[in-house]
């Protein structure tokens, strides 16, 4: 399951990242084979209500921020890798036992298959570059997850520092099942001298395999 798309203007991972005259609101994606992110950061409006001026310096900074690679080139061993291009991609497989992690630019995410209880715990950590930019706590919304396509409850959502491990568990989950479970999270900002709003949509999929 890919994140939910984000909208308005900004780029995809590994392509230019292109600041508009008058742009507020700049997005950057990012993925491994298991896991899709994607960071928005929407710039207050300055007094008068007009979109903000941005220095050469500030514009470097968000240039710098939504343009960078993976951390990761892609999942650690016990999930799949991501398909070749124009194919869609197959859930990672997350066997018993095994605690992969997938780390892109904006954050890494850890689950663990632990199919003796027939769960699935996840953690999640925001990238240092992301942290650096935040100014306030986090308000994370709680996963919501699926599992074989039907709907579960979803984990409860914290507000919480930038240093917060997110983490939780989906149950019940079984050998085979396909299971896709995503979060979103948001946070003040302040690029240089400017203050704004960002948020991090982070998703994933994966077969539980024993």
């Amino acid at each position: 399951m890919a994140a939910v798309p984000a909208t308005g203007a900004g780029h995809a991972a590994g392509g230019p990242a292109a600041l508009g005259a008058g742009q507020r609101t700049f997005t950057s994606t990012a993925g491994t084979g298991g896991e899709r992110t994607t960071l928005r950061v929407t710039l207050d409006e300055t007094a008068d209500g007009s979109s903000p001026e941005l220095t050469a310096t500030e514009r470097k900074r968000l240039r710098t921020l939504l343009s960078a690679p993976p951390a990761s080139a892609g999942a650690r061993p016990g999930t799949a890798s991501a398909a070749g291009p124009g194919k869609a991609k197959a859930p990672g497989v997350l066997r018993c036992n095994t605690n992969p992690s997938w780390s892109d630019s904006n954050g890494t995410l850890n689950a663990r298959f632990n199919c003796r209880h027939n769960t699935i715990n996840w953690g999640y950590k925001i990238s240092a570059q992301v942290k650096s930019i935040i100014t306030s706590s986090v308000n994370e919304r709680g996963v919501n997850w699926w599992r074989n396509g039907r709907r579960m409850p979803a984990n409860a959502g914290h507000v919480v520092g930038k240093d917060y491990h997110f983490h939780g568990t989906l149950k019940p989950v079984h050998h085979d099942d396909v299971v896709q479970f995503q979060d979103y999270m948001t946070f003040r900002v302040r690029i240089g001298g400017r203050p704004g709003t960002g948020s991090i949509t982070w998703a994933a999929n994966v077969r539980a395999k024993r």
